[in-house]
């Protein structure tokens, strides 16, 4: 089999190592519109289960990627000029996006895996000779965006404004940072991901956005105006720009997963939304699973019922989870209204998928403060 593979991002480059790793006899070529040394990016989060995924599929990646991340157990949720700790019962992990796609290149070099950089692809058309084109190029996928009607494609975007930045110290430990400031409202959320660099997203609301005039400053400038808001955390340090655009978000959904022998992954897919902080996870998830159904069967059109098969009841939970994270965010105003306490415990069950019970297992010291303060009605 022949698989052109459309975009070198972490979905792209780990599902042609692990089909050459596994299955040598298939030819894998990778197409990225960027070059070999392009330097975009900030730190990206692996949880454990994940990494114990990639530990089960591949166990020299697993302890390359491992081994450059920074871990850590802590988070501190911070509202309006009060604190919380929150620690959790499993680790949660980030690295450097650069060095995760060096060490995943390098994986697929090893395995004759063909990486081809600056490859702007404008038609599928120079693809005919391959049985299988994989879209794994982000959600601003071309492959997607050449197929919209076939695929199903449904697409909007969010209100709030964000932009991601770093910051040149480990900014220890983890933080949500939540604050009326200058007449509006702010997220902060760092995380340390290399001994020496932190990534910062920045976010406000809509009625933010308008009021404190920041639709009216360029980029730099809001930079300037964020490292005031945030001076407190910041301690004199400057938000690093590199490409920090500030944007809305984009939800990209479709019903149909695959055309004829054209399939999406990663962000191409379904877009994951960075307050779930599980993108590059979900990215790989798919790499994963779409490597499975083809080492079931050689042929094409059966491989790709299969990746739906396995994936998509994973993926449509967890795209409703998604939802209700990022629309918890869009209502700054009114969530900022509450208590530590109830705001921490509100953050925690947003997604709808941590009720009481797992919440007593993922943050037991907290679920023990809330449910003093709560009283006995709470499980368990």
């Amino acid at each position: 089999m022949r698989i052109a593979v459309v975009g070198g991002g972490p979905a792209g480059l780990y599902f042609s190592r692990l089909v050459k790793l596994h299955l040598p006899v298939h030819e894998v070529d990778v197409f990225e519109q960027n070059s070999s040394d392009a330097t975009w990016g900030f730190g990206v989060g692996l949880g454990g289960k994940a990494r114990d995924r990639i530990r089960a599929a591949d166990p020299e990646v697993h302890d390359k990627i491992s081994g450059a991340m920074i871990f850590n157990r802590e988070q501190r949720i911070h509202l309006n000029g009060t604190d919380i700790l929150l620690e959790y019962s499993s680790e949660g992990g980030a690295i450097e996006r650069l060095d995760l796609l060096k060490i995943l290149r390098a994986a697929c070099s090893d395995v004759g895996v063909d990486i081809r950089h600056n490859c702007k692809i404008e038609a599928l058309d120079q693809f005919n000779s391959y049985d299988l084109i994989v879209g794994a190029d982000g959600v601003n996928s071309l492959v997607r965006r050449l197929n919209e009607e076939a695929f199903g494609t449904e697409a909007y975007t969010l209100t709030n404004h964000f932009a991601w930045y770093g910051v040149g110290r480990a900014m220890q430990p983890g933080s949500l940072i939540f604050r009326t400031a200058a007449g509006g409202r702010f997220v902060g959320h760092y995380y340390p991901y290399t001994p020496r660099m932190s990534t910062f997203v920045a976010e406000c609301d809509a009625a933010t956005w308008r009021s404190v005039g920041l639709a009216g400053m360029s980029d730099d400038e809001r930079r300037k105006f964020m490292e005031t808001v945030f001076a407190p955390e910041l301690m004199g340090d400057p938000l690093i720009d590199n490409r920090s655009i500030w944007r809305n978000f984009p939800v990209v959904t479709n019903k149909v997963w695959s055309v004829g022998n054209i399939v999406l992954i990663g962000d191409a897919l379904m877009s994951a939304h960075f307050s779930i902080g599980s993108g590059t996870r979900l990215a790989m998830d798919d790499a994963a699973a779409l490597f499975e159904a083809i080492q079931q069967t050689d042929d094409v059109a059966a491989a790709l019922v299969r990746f739906d098969g396995i994936r998509r009841p994973w993926r449509e939970q967890f795209g409703e989870a998604a939802k209700r994270s990022f629309s918890w965010y869009e209502r700054l105003e009114e969530i900022m209204g509450q208590e530590l306490i109830d705001f921490a415990y509100d953050f925690l069950t947003r997604t709808g998928r941590v009720d009481d019970v797992r919440l007593a297992q993922y943050t037991p010291e907290f679920f023990r403060m809330y449910k003093k303060a709560k009283g006995a009605g709470l499980r368990p």
